[in-house]
C-alpha cells in the first residue's frame, strides 16, 4: 500500500467492493428490521397458558412436565423483567438471577437460604430501580 492510500495496482480499498453491496456487513448488523415482536405481557400470559396445560395433563413421556417447567420460567422472568424499570442490563441480570435462584429453593439447608437472599437480592433491585427513577 502506497502513502496516498491506494494499493501497488492503483486500486483502493473501496473499488474492491462489489458494487452489488452498498453497505459493508457491520452496516447490515446494525439495520432495524420491523418484524412482529411479542410484549412482556403477552410472553407472561404464555407462559401461564403452558404452565396451566402442563399442570392440568399428564403423559408419558414427560412433556408436560417440560411445558409446564417452561411456562414457570416465562412466568417468572416475565414478571421481573416487566417490574424492573431500567436498563436492559439491569433487567436481564435480574431475571436470570431470579431463574437461576428459583430451583433453588427446592433443597434444603444452606442451598435454599442461598436461593431464597438471591430471590431477596431481586426483589430489592427491582423495588430499587422503581425508586431510583
Amino acid at each position: 500500500m502506497n502513502y496516498d492510500g491506494q494499493y501497488a495496482c492503483g486500486l483502493n480499498d473501496r473499488s474492491l467492493i462489489s458494487p452489488r453491496f452498498e453497505t459493508t456487513p457491520m452496516d447490515a448488523l446494525q439495520k432495524k428490521r420491523s418484524r412482529a415482536t411479542l410484549s412482556e405481557s403477552s410472553i407472561v400470559l404464555i407462559g401461564l397458558l403452558f404452565a396451566i396445560v402442563g399442570l392440568a395433563f399428564q403423559d408419558s413421556f414427560g412433556f408436560t412436565s417440560l411445558l409446564a417447567a417452561l411456562g414457570i420460567g416465562l412466568v417468572v422472568g416475565g414478571t421481573v423483567y416487566i417490574a424492573v424499570e431500567g436498563s436492559e442490563v439491569v433487567r436481564f441480570s435480574l431475571v436470570f438471577i431470579s431463574l437461576v435462584a428459583l430451583p433453588l429453593l427446592s433443597y434444603g439447608g444452606a442451598v435454599r437460604w442461598l436461593g431464597g437472599m438471591l430471590i431477596g437480592a431481586v426483589i430489592v433491585g427491582a423495588s430499587y430501580s422503581r425508586i431510583a427513577d
